[in-house]
């Protein structure tokens, strides 16, 4: 009797270990309700301080105008939050970073013109911008710093906040568009940029943006820049070749980088994220129409899981992932057939 046990306790193994790289499971996505909103919506990002507290940000349509869309998550239920500035009037948001015991939002008005709205002990703030862009790529904060890149009429601009002023920052000189900022400390900045040579990493040092000399994939994009507080880093983007597009992902260990290549095929990768469990989690074009799709990757090895079943849904499309503690948050949209796309959010473990 022992032999056969131990017999089908080797089978069983063996077979575990030949599992293909790029698998199918279910780990337990759970649907979370979240109150509509006018559709059409869309979702631009999420941000976890911890289980009991998180923000999603997008927009909304009504009579024909675009207008924020901001919504809390207090550890049990997502709740619509209107108490913001220019909270029913056009405008959208966009970013939102988690800055100490702040949360921070990057917020435009109907006019274009741009701001910070700073929530500290349940009060808003807001902290204008110098000037208006006529487009406001990315925003970056951290205790300490800010930063907003963007172009106006004279080109580049990349603006700084110290918390008290706004200043003007020198790209160096081949930059002509900087795509993305994110930042790990007031001394410790990085940007993506299009230059006359092709897509570079810029850092900042506490005293000027120079290029980090990092030797990207050949004929590939940045997509995003993830800081740990390890101080290690995880860039990713897509490459073109033959006639093709893969994802590509770039780890930094403070002192070299390692190249991979997931099987992800053709995905935005902005959305990526470190899950509670140490892998990188990001959510994938899904090939169910009535489910959502996400894709962890942890080294060499990539796993897909399902969201639950939406009936009659036409399009499932998580835009979102953070952290909340122990679990996962995601937020989105998703089209149930005969209407227009509205938000939905789901949530693994918890």
């Amino acid at each position: 009797m022992n032999g056969l046990r131990a017999v089908v306790v080797c089978l069983v193994l063996a077979c575990a270990m030949s599992v293909s790289p790029a698998t199918a499971v279910t780990p337990g996505w759970s649907a979370l309700p979240v109150p509509a909103a006018a559709p059409p919506t869309d979702v631009y990002d999420l941000a976890a301080r911890g289980p009991g507290e998180a923000w999603a940000a997008g927009y909304e349509y009504t009579a024909d105008e675009m207008r924020p869309l901001l919504y809390r998550w207090n550890g049990t239920a997502w709740s619509r939050d209107t108490t913001f500035p220019g909270a029913g009037e056009p405008g959208r948001l966009s970013k939102v970073q988690i800055v100490g015991d702040e949360v921070w939002f990057f917020h435009t008005d109907g006019e274009g013109a741009g701001e910070i709205l700073r929530r500290s002990a349940g009060k808003w703030s807001a902290v204008p911008l110098p000037q208006t862009m006529w487009v406001y790529q990315d925003f970056a904060a951290v205790p300490g710093a800010a930063w907003v890149v963007g172009q106006d009429d004279a080109g580049l601009k990349v603006l700084h906040y110290d918390g008290s002023r706004w200043t003007t920052q020198s790209a160096p000189p081949d930059v002509h568009f900087v795509a993305g900022v994110t930042a790990r400390t007031a001394t410790d900045a990085w940007a993506w940029a299009d230059t006359s040579t092709g897509t570079a990493i810029l850092r900042w040092d506490g005293t000027a943006w120079r290029d980090a000399q990092v030797t990207l994939p050949a004929n590939g994009n940045v997509h995003t820049i993830m800081l740990d507080r390890s101080g290690h880093a995880t860039v990713s983007g897509a490459q073109y070749i033959d006639n093709a597009t893969r994802t590509y992902l770039m780890t930094w260990n403070g002192r070299t980088w390692r190249t991979s290549y997931p099987p992800l095929g053709n995905t935005f990768t902005e959305a990526l994220v470190r899950g509670p469990d140490g892998a990188l989690w990001l959510p994938v074009r899904s090939d169910r129409a009535f489910q959502s799709k996400y894709a962890r990757v942890d080294g060499d090895r990539t796993t897909f899981s399902y969201g639950p079943e939406r009936p009659n849904a036409i399009h499932v499309k998580p835009t979102a992932l953070a952290r909340a503690g122990s679990s996962l948050l995601s937020f989105g949209t998703f089209e149930i057939y005969g209407s227009k796309p509205n938000l939905m959010s789901e949530r693994l473990g918890g």
